[in-house]
Parts: C-alpha cells; structure tokens; sequence
C-alpha cells in the first residue's frame, strides 16, 4: 500500500488479500477504503486478485490497472470492465503520479514490472517473476528507484529438498516461476550500481522453502553494503511504513 506524499490517498499494488482484509489493513493504518483510488495489478493470478473483488471492487470505486495481456484473467475474475483501465508502457494516475511499466518473465503471460514516481522519489516493484534478464535490468537501471521491492521467493536447497512434487519445482526454479534468493540479490546488486538504494524490500518469500535466517546470512555474506539496508516481508503481517525520500511519500509495502 503506497501513502502519496501528505495526502490521504492510496495506491495499492495488487489485491491478493481479501476486500474484508485490505479494509482492515487500512483503517488499522489510520486510513480509508474510500482512500483507495488506485490498484496496479502485476498478474491475474489468484493471490494476486482476490475472488472477492469480483463482488466489492464496484462499491469501493477504485480503478483496477492491468497491463492489456493480463486483461482477459481480471474479465474471467469476474471485475466489471468499468472499474477496469488497460496499460502497455506506464500508467498517469494525476496528480503527479506515474508508474513505467515492463513485462518480465512468468509462466505463460509474464508479470508486470513497476516504477512508481511521485516528485523526486520513485518506487521499483517487481515480483514473481521467473528470471530478470537483460531487459528488465536495463528497465530497473534505467530508472534507478529510490526504493526497490523484489521477489526473493525460495532458498535452492530448501526448495529441492521439499516435498513438493517434482513438476512444481520445475515450474518454480525453470526460469519461468520464481526468483531465488541468489536470482534476487543478484539483481539488486546490478540495480544499485546505477542508483543510491534507500531501501530494499524482498517480497513472496516461501513459508516452505525460504528462511529470514538464510537471506539475512547471503545477504551479510555477499553484500554487506547492502544488508543494513535490506528488510524480509511477510505474508502474515504488515512490515510498517518505508518512507521514499525526505519528504516526498511514503509506501508500505504488505
């Protein structure tokens, strides 16, 4: 959930959590549902769109953000088209807030990048994603974000040695599912040659196959300028406000 500047208004990227959920996040953070104006959605998958928005997303009356690939998921979710806007390159969501956008590898329809830029401050989001390749190096890079949120989903050992059925540990480690630790850092590392990073978020880590202990450890390891300014998310509770810039804005990554 993403607090624009001063302002009492939200932008939240994607809505896995349940309208009753996300209505509870916000009030216990001193907001609103009638605050949330905006939802930018990465993939129509589902713990990233809530079944329960086909029924609620009308009465709250925020506009639903997907890029044209995805469109075809949010329409068999159930969204009504009129709370539904399109995107290929970026998103102008006025006053003074713009998202850039990149297709990154995931599954068959890819995920949605983000770059969200409010002032001087931006926000680099990027999650389930299969790989980072070159272009969406370029993308963050380019960009150079104050804040980067990635995916840094599953511990290699761990994951192989789990009891998941083989196919999904295809799936997840084959270059199309999700981001390693390793795959995760490595990317940050690239990322923060072409910008100063205020912070780091590592979102959709594994209850099964990750460990904060494990990603705190690579991280103290392999880059140790980094790590202090690196915080683990949870799926189970909100991990607090990171302010982007000196007093630009403010997101909450959940």
């Amino acid at each position: 959930m993403l607090q624009i500047g001063d302002s009492n208004r939200h932008v939240m990227i994607d809505a896995g959590l349940s309208p009753r959920r996300t209505r509870h996040a916000l009030e216990s953070g001193g907001g609103s549902h009638h605050t949330l104006s905006d939802v930018l959605l990465t993939h129509g998958d589902g713990d990233h769109l809530h079944a329960g928005w086909a029924r609620a997303v009308s009465s709250w009356g925020f506009t639903l953000h997907v890029h044209e690939r995805h469109a075809h998921r949010v329409e068999r979710a159930g969204i009504p088209r009129d709370r539904v806007s399109t995107f290929e390159d970026g998103v102008n969501l006025g006053d003074g807030i713009r998202v850039d956008t990149a297709l990154a590898p995931h599954d068959s329809h890819g995920t949605s990048a983000l770059v969200l830029r409010y002032q001087e401050a931006s926000l680099g989001w990027a999650t389930d994603l299969g790989r980072v390749d070159a272009d969406l190096r370029r993308f963050f890079a380019a960009a150079a974000p104050s804040v980067m949120a990635i995916e840094s989903n599953y511990d290699p050992v761990m994951q192989r040695a789990s009891d998941r059925p083989a196919f999904l540990i295809e799936r997840i480690m084959g270059g199309a599912g999700h981001l390693s630790n390793e795959e995760a850092l490595d990317a940050v590392e690239h990322i923060s040659t072409a910008c100063d990073l205020e912070h780091i978020v590592l979102l959709h880590r594994s209850e099964q196959c990750n460990c904060p202990r494990v990603i705190e450890a690579l991280w103290r390891t392999r880059a140790p300028h980094l790590a202090d300014r690196m915080s683990i998310a949870s799926q189970s509770a909100p991990l607090g406000p990171v302010r982007i810039g000196a007093t630009t804005g403010a997101a909450h990554p959940t």
